[in-house]
């Protein structure tokens, strides 16, 4: 029995989304859904990357969901943050959170991850800055303009560019 890559996606501003369409893109024959469009049966999948974005230094519930379901699979993971995705809390976050996604079925392996910058959502922005008090510091505002112009078109190939080297041109 052959099987196809599945990617299932979890985006909230379309960051995540963007990405995984570059990837899918990369990986003929592969499946893109939403979390809520999983069909029962996954057996004809694999591998199975899992798209999300940093929901309260989690994975979104959706797609802490799915992961579960997810048994016996070569599992990658890309995520999208309004952050810089080369500081050290940044990859420890994409690690940990990798690891628990790949770990909530049995026997899955994670094979792969990637983490770039993605615009922040306003009304979150907006949401945190009053929890900090009411105004954004410059710190703060400098990140959320950083991550405007993300993923770009270098994110994408690079996203594109690792998963289609990890699993190779017969996907």
């Amino acid at each position: 029995m052959t099987t196809k890559p599945l990617i299932i996606i979890s985006s909230r501003t379309g960051n995540t989304l963007t990405v995984g369409h570059a990837i899918c893109d990369a990986l003929p024959g592969a499946v893109m859904l939403k979390p809520s469009e999983l069909p029962e049966d996954l057996s004809g999948f694999n591998p199975v990357l899992l798209g999300f974005w940093c929901d309260r230094g989690d994975a979104p519930e959706d797609m802490l969901a799915v992961a579960p379901k997810l048994n016996g699979k070569t599992i990658g993971c890309f995520a999208t943050m309004g952050g810089d995705p080369e500081d050290e809390k940044a990859r420890a976050w994409m690690k940990r959170t990798s690891e628990k996604l790949a770990a909530a079925g049995s026997g899955n392996t994670l094979a792969e991850t990637f983490l770039c910058r993605g615009r922040i959502d306003p009304a979150v922005f907006q949401r945190m800055t009053e929890m900090l008090g009411g105004t954004a510091s410059p710190e703060r505002e400098a990140r959320r303009r950083a991550s405007e112009t993300h993923p770009d078109r270098l994110d994408l190939e690079r996203a594109a560019e690792l998963f289609r080297g990890f699993f190779g041109p017969s996907w």
